[in-house]
């Protein structure tokens, strides 16, 4: 397998991912609210939409330890999540929420299920065939990926929608569900496992060791500050400086272009220089930029500074993806990788709540450089991670 078809692959799984992300993050709801559908149900069907992410342990609990029909750990499992979800969202363009709510509501939870499907094999099977020299460039293809297809798509289903209606969006989300199959039918994976990557319930006695605890604290520390620093900003301009709707927009494109460009440079630099230093770059990365956003005098000035943002998160996300993967236990890829991202995901929510919350006490500025101040928490974390597990802290190449 050449190295730029394991990237174009992995680049389009991920490209996917952020087509359904448009859609969910952006329009579903004034969907459901513009057919009358009212608050509580939409409140519930999103809440039901979440739980297929709580699945993705056991989705790669599956995946590590049963051959599917013979055909493979991973592949099977990428196929079936891909086609599943081609015709779930494909479905939901026929499925009208006020006539048939029911059979929209199963359609879209089902789409939600098969994008989780492929999404936590997908990551079982980079961390199976990835050679350690490409991880980082893997990982920030996938970053980017993500990252590109949520903004352009998210740009081009608002004019679809403002011209056409949202059946051609379902049936452009189902169809974009194909694309990575080019790849994925002609992967070849091995029949059988060798010794040192077969499942054996034994390898999860790593969750209890200090590299995976030390890793863990710094998943949620990390989580916090940056996540609860890009969660705020938005919000920030819109209160702060009364920023209209045009301005917010810009600054997401700005940071959405960013994080591309990170992700992509992160990734090539990541196979090149010191892991340790890079996530030690990272992390104070992170906090001069939540410095800059906190003392930022004009909405300009954060508008204009979204693209450093951008920058600076999507080299962070990379840097934290392919720490995982070193940290990951061959035996059980891609159930450990499911349970790292769950910890990181639980920093993450809760900073996105406290820091709304706090916002309104504080002001935002002081969330903000709070928020900065707490990053720096990652740092003692990181050396003690790097002290007891050396080995993920060396270079890519190595």
């Amino acid at each position: 397998m050449t190295q730029r078809f394991r990237l174009t692959m992995f680049g389009m799984l991920y490209v996917v991912q952020g087509v359904g992300l448009a859609y969910f993050r952006n329009f579903q709801k004034p969907y459901l609210d513009g057919l009358g559908v009212d608050a509580n149900t939409i409140g519930l069907l999103t809440l039901i939409l979440q739980l297929p992410f709580v699945l993705k342990i056991f989705i790669g609990l599956v995946s590590d330890r049963v051959n599917l029909l013979g055909l493979g750990h991973r592949k099977p499992y990428i196929l079936l999540g891909l086609l599943l979800a081609a015709l779930s969202f494909g479905g939901a363009a026929f499925a009208l929420p006020d006539r048939h709510l029911g059979t929209f509501s199963l359609l879209v939870i089902l789409g939600s299920f098969s994008v989780t499907l492929f999404d936590s094999t997908a990551d079982g099977l980079a961390i199976d065939i990835t050679p350690r020299d490409q991880q980082g460039r893997v990982q920030g293809v996938m970053v980017a990926g993500r990252a590109g297809a949520f903004i352009l798509l998210s740009l081009a289903f608002g004019g679809i929608v403002q011209r056409y209606g949202y059946q051609p969006v379902f049936l452009a989300i189902g169809a974009a569900m194909l694309l990575p199959l080019a790849w994925v039918v002609v992967l070849r994976e091995p029949a059988e496992r060798d010794a040192t990557a077969r499942f054996e319930w034994s390898a999860f006695r790593e969750l209890g060791r200090p590299r995976f605890l030390w890793f863990a604290a710094y998943a949620v520390i990390y989580s916090v500050g940056s996540f609860g620093v890009d969660g705020l900003v938005s919000y920030f301009l819109s209160l702060e400086f009364g920023a209209a709707e045009s301005v917010v927009g810009r600054y997401g494109a700005m940071r959405g272009l960013g994080a591309v460009a990170g992700a992509v440079v992160g990734g090539l630099l990541l196979d090149r220089i010191s892991r340790r230093w890079s996530a030690l770059g990272a992390t104070v990365a992170i906090t001069v930029g939540a410095i800059l956003l906190g003392l930022a005098p004009t909405a300009g000035a954060v508008v204009a500074l979204g693209l450093v943002w951008g920058v600076i998160w999507a080299l962070q996300e990379t840097v934290f993806f392919a720490l995982a993967m070193g940290i990951a236990d061959a035996r059980i890829a891609a159930s450990m990788f499911a349970i790292m991202m769950g910890v990181s995901n639980l920093g993450s929510a809760v900073a996105d709540g406290a820091a709304t919350a706090l916002s309104d006490d504080l002001g935002f500025r002081g969330v903000l450089l709070g928020l900065a101040a707490i990053n720096l928490v990652t740092l003692p974390a990181l050396g003690r991670l790097f002290r007891v597990a050396p080995e993920i802290g060396g270079r890519g190449t190595t």
